[in-house]
């Protein structure tokens, strides 16, 4: 396959990619004792590839690979509540989940780049798309194809458009000119270690996802009861370690930035979205990517972020719940969110729920949040 690397590059401009890089498919074995040992201090997700060994090698992933091609393309830079509007409370959602599922978006403009690639040179080839659920390791496949370099707080940083930005690569079985990585990295400034909420940077370059907001919220089950205070009116993903980046303040907008238009707003009301229906959900939050976490999850994240308000206005919509919810899951994160607000509506109820519930987890939860009146 004879294709310059800059034309490539022009291709994928073509169809909307921001930037574009390419690297060789070889293993990664450098990686292996840094994989290794963060399995060995447990801080493997259950989102990650279990085996460690099945993340350094492409080859697993398409037969024959030669070659890499990744894809950057930069959230956009939505706005948070419309001027005017001072309707309360309200949540906050990670800028990667407020627009169109970027996974589906990159994807489509790597087949369009796939296409226009065989139509160039003439010739078929064998080629796989992956967006963020390979086993590859995304970021440091971007970092060698000269893309950006990672930064203390593990996101990779690209010079021009800062860390808010979705990956995806295409794995090819042909040879092409590759880029060098760059030597650009952080210089401890500690903005990123200092601002997470959990500590969950736990030294430069190292990261705790059991402890990491944005992985919290979307895990599936009991959000730890430690960590329910420090989520603030945060219900899906966590920005803090970006947001105070010196790189994302000097970011420049993009041309190719994902499209501004919010299916799922920066800073939602909160309220509605306690009683949101299957269908609304799959036609707004369903369609960002956000979406796969379903509605249970997210909603067990509106009732702590209610609960962090203290908000007399959620303590009858949450008793609500509370009394008559048939999921346990969010019967028990309303009682905690009930004794965060307090009053005398919220004691009757979760003093019912301590007697009546029919789980044993939801009774303690409602025992504890009685605790907190005293």
């Amino acid at each position: 396959m004879l294709i310059r690397r800059e034309k490539i590059k022009e291709l994928a401009e073509t169809v909307g990619i921001g930037k574009a890089g390419i690297t060789t498919a070889e293993p990664l074995d450098y990686m292996r004792e840094r994989l290794q040992r963060r399995a060995d201090e447990g801080r493997v997700t259950p989102f990650e590839e279990q085996n460690p060994a099945a993340r350094l090698s492409p080859e697993n992933l398409l037969a024959g690979c030669r070659r890499i091609i990744v894809l950057a393309v930069p959230y956009a830079n939505a706005d948070s509540v419309a001027p005017g509007s001072e309707e309360s409370p309200r949540g906050l959602v990670a800028r990667c989940a407020r627009g169109a599922d970027y996974h589906l978006n990159i994807k489509s403009k790597a087949e369009q780049i796939v296409s226009l690639i065989k139509k160039e040179t003439g010739s078929a080839f064998s080629s796989r798309i992956l967006c963020d659920s390979s086993p590859l390791l995304e970021r440091e496949l971007a970092r060698n194809a000269g893309l950006g370099w990672i930064g203390e707080n593990c996101t990779l940083i690209n010079p021009d458009y800062g860390s808010f930005t979705a990956l995806g690569t295409i794995l090819v079985d042909r040879d092409l000119e590759v880029d060098k990585p760059l030597e650009e990295t952080c210089h401890d400034c500690r903005m990123c270690r200092d601002a997470c909420p959990t500590g969950a940077i736990e030294a430069p370059f190292m990261m705790n996802p059991y402890r990491c907001l944005s992985y919290l919220t979307q895990a599936t089950g009991t959000f730890p009861r430690e960590f329910r205070p420090l989520l603030g009116n945060r219900i899906y993903g966590c920005d803090r370690c970006q947001e105070v980046c010196p790189y994302n303040q000097s970011a420049e907008s993009s041309p190719f930035s994902e499209p501004s238009f919010q299916l799922f707003p920066a800073e939602p009301l909160l309220i509605p979205l306690l009683t949101m229906t299957r269908r609304e959900f799959d036609l707004s939050v369903g369609l960002t990517s956000a979406g796969w976490r379903g509605k249970t999850t997210l909603q067990r994240n509106v009732i702590i972020a209610l609960g962090n308000s203290t908000d007399q206005a959620a303590t009858r919509p949450l008793a609500r719940l509370l009394e008559n919810d048939s999921r346990p899951l969010i019967r028990l994160h309303a009682a905690w969110a009930l004794g965060q607000i307090g009053g005398p509506k919220a004691r009757f109820v979760l003093d019912k729920s301590r007697q009546n519930d029919p789980e044993t987890a939801v009774r303690e939860e409602a025992a504890f949040a009685l605790e907190q009146f005293v």
